[in-house]
């Protein structure tokens, strides 16, 4: 050995030598170099980690504040890391890398132990690091989860440009962020969320500790689906901890002595069909002013219009009176029928139970506060308050005595119910009344109140369709209804929200407000994108509005919703019933001076409810129902009453002034340019005086009949 030592060795050969350590060097560069480049073929480029931007929810709020509704294609809402409790992030670091805080992204010491655990067992644990997790996270499909030799050196290479552009804090946040939890759940606050019903800065050590341990494997240690499986976990997390220095055997043994309360997941699962229909209109507006992209993957912030107890009592209302109307009518095809066949996998191709919808806006705004668009947005998607046209029927008359007023008729001008027979050029029309009788003379008061039909259709020889559908125009329908006479009994298909819409301008005095259901939109960074604004225009004149408003609370008191007041409505309102041909539809739609609302009932299919289906019977009821609680908070409030009015007593039977002598008189309001002008020529006496003697002579019937 002593003789090699010492030999001689020739310059050439160490010229040599030099010269294939400097080859050998720069073919291993070389080859490191190729196959570090091979390896990172496909990944992301350094400028994309710079800007790491997970996918986040949109979420859809109340006007109280209260979520609604969250769209995504992942559930994470993103929250900063000093909003994390710092149990929860020790417990994460303490369990799923140790060394985070002082490895570069690989931790070579995990790695050695790992293969040496593997050469000599047969059990193969994971040696990933948090920002490795997080690297194959982000890229999920550039980085499989498959256990391969080369998807391990992507992982390392791209976990390593991940913590040469972040500090750790930045990278811990992203993984809490990032992380997927089970049950739809990304990210720490969808989990607190999701499993404990809190949002995560709430939550206590017990709930940290719990969702440190769901990482590993969230469905295994969920605690909804396995609680007990849950409570080992966090045993070991808390074992974890211990060790790490961050808690001391006394706390953790504390910790794991704590039972958690999850969330109620019935709860979770039935809010997801409250006002469906109101945010899936949210939603389509959303997705045609953002795009999809935007909707469910950039986080929108969205505030309504939705007042979830007004939708509450609306929705309790609809579906108590509609179950008491199927037990009546036993013979019918049932909501309970449907779901039994739902429920054994025979769900029918249409639903055809009787449905319902409704619709509650506030009249100066617009706003809509509630929306019911079918009993059951599972079974069907069709928006009966917004897409679905009918035929209003008698809820159009108000818009024909409205253009009766404005052509010189007053509230006391006597019409005649007689036989009435029309030719219209293609056919004899030949109104009837729902009584199928005639009662003879009577006010324009009690012909709408009472919804009679031949004496209003008979307007139609004095001012024709015209006027009519410019009112319509005005107040803000579709220019596709029918100029036919038939349009002044209902004929023609319209929507329940635009009913609501114009019966809200003669609540708000005569100026109508456009309905709207979205009041702000936010971008995830704060930016303001929308901010609503009331739209109102005046539609007609606020005395023919108060005038008319006058003539619809007679509905509600002595007419066809009088029953409103046992079901609940107590205030002061006015409004109109509708029911059309066979009944196949039936409404109702009313108001406050703060409110306006609409209910219609009926079948997907124009097929007839039955015998005695009438909009008194089936829609108010509902009405009144939910109005009473909405208005029960304000208390009672009069309608306003603008310039131009007057008042008048007037007899009822002839229309004219009264006199001393008349047995059935009324103080009437009239525009001030229009009331008669001459006394009763039926019965004698003096003309009274509205001032006489303190007299009230609001209301005074002195016959057997009231005309």
């Amino acid at each position: 050995m002593r003789r090699l030592l010492n030999r001689t060795i020739p310059r050439p050969w160490v010229r040599r030598l030099l010269w294939l350590a400097a080859a050998v060097f720069l073919l291993a560069l070389g080859g490191t170099i190729v196959g570090l480049n091979w390896l990172a073929r496909d990944l992301p480029p350094i400028d994309t980690l710079r800007t790491i931007d997970p996918s986040v929810k949109t979420i859809i709020y109340a006007a109280n504040g209260e979520t609604v509704r969250e769209f995504y294609t992942e559930n994470r809402t993103i929250v900063p890391l000093d909003r994390i409790p710092l149990q929860l992030q020790q417990a994460v670091v303490a369990v799923e890398d140790k060394r985070f805080y002082s490895h570069y992204g690989i931790d070579l010491r995990r790695v050695v132990g790992v293969i040496w655990i593997n050469l000599t067992s047969t059990s193969s644990p994971g040696g990933s690091t948090l920002t490795q997790q997080l690297a194959r996270n982000l890229f999920p499909k550039l980085l499989p989860s498959e256990k391969r030799l080369t998807r391990k050196f992507r992982e390392w290479i791209v976990a390593a440009q991940i913590e040469s552009l972040y500090t750790k804090d930045e990278i811990l946040a992203m993984y809490l962020n990032q992380i997927y939890l089970g049950k739809g759940a990304y990210g720490v606050q969808a989990a607190a969320r999701t499993f404990f019903g809190r949002d995560v800065w709430d939550l206590g050590p017990a709930e940290c500790t719990m969702i440190a341990g769901m990482i590993q494997q969230p469905e295994h240690f969920s605690p909804l689906r396995h609680p007990e499986a849950a409570y080992a976990r966090r045993a070991t997390v808390l074992e974890t901890m211990i060790r790490a220095g961050y808690l001391s055997r006394a706390e953790a043994e504390a910790i794991g002595a704590t039972r958690v309360r999850t969330a109620d997941a019935d709860a979770a699962s039935a809010s997801a069909g409250f006002a469906a229909y109101f945010v899936e209109e949210v939603r389509k507006q959303l997705e045609k002013d953002y795009g999809a992209t935007r909707l469910y993957r950039d986080g929108l912030r969205v505030w309504t219009t939705l007042v979830p107890q007004y939708q509450q009592w609306m929705e309790d209302a609809l579906e108590t009176h509609l179950l008491e109307e199927e037990r009546n009518r036993s013979k019918r095809f049932s909501r309970a029928d449907y779901d039994r066949l739902v429920a054994a996998g025979k769900r029918p191709p249409k639903v055809t139970y009787l449905q319902g919808a409704a619709l509650l806006q506030d009249v100066h705004t617009g706003a809509v506060l509630g929306m019911i668009g079918g009993r059951s947005f599972e079974d069907s998607k069709w928006n009966m308050s917004t897409q679905a046209k009918r035929q209003p029927g008698s809820t159009f008359k108000p818009f024909v005595y409205l253009t009766a007023l404005q052509h010189g008729y007053t509230p006391s001008t006597i019409l005649m119910d007689t036989p009435f027979v029309l030719d219209t050029g293609t056919s004899l029309w030949r109104p009837e009344n729902y009584s199928e009788t005639f009662s003879g003379p009577m006010t324009v008061r009690f012909a709408l109140s009472h919804s009679v039909n031949v004496p209003t259709a008979k307007l139609y020889l004095d001012f024709g369709v015209a006027p009519v559908l410019e009112n319509l125009h005005k107040l803000g329908f579709a220019d596709d209804l029918p100029e036919v006479p038939a349009l002044f009994l209902g004929a023609g298909e319209v929507t329940l929200a635009e009913v609501v819409a114009a019966y809200s301008a003669f609540a708000n005095q005569g100026v109508r407000a456009e309905q709207y259901l979205i009041t702000r939109v936010e971008a995830a960074d704060g930016e303001v994108l929308y901010e609503s604004r009331v739209n109102q225009h005046e539609a007609i004149d606020p005395a023919q509005a108060y005038v008319m408003t006058s003539l619809l609370t007679s509905t509600l008191t002595q007419g066809t919703a009088a029953g409103a007041a046992r079901n609940g409505f107590t205030r002061t309102g006015a409004g109109k019933t509708g029911t059309t041909n066979d009944n196949t539809n039936a409404w109702f739609v009313g108001y406050t001076p703060s409110f306006c609302a609409g209910v219609w009932v009926g079948f997907d299919e124009p097929v007839t409810m039955g015998r005695g289906a009438t909009g008194s019977r089936m829609a108010v009821p509902i009405w009144a129902a939910f109005m009473g609680r909405v208005t029960a908070r304000k208390g009672d409030e009069p309608f306003s009453r603008p310039p131009g009015i007057v008042e008048k007593i007037v007899c009822m039977r002839t229309g004219r002034l009264a006199t001393s002598g008349c047995d059935s008189i009324l103080t009437e309001v009239f525009l001030q340019d229009s009331f008669p002008k001459e006394k009763c020529d039926v019965h004698g006496g003096r003309l009274l005086d509205l001032n006489e003697g303190g007299q009230d002579f609001r209301a005074i019937d002195r016959g057997d009949d009231e005309f």
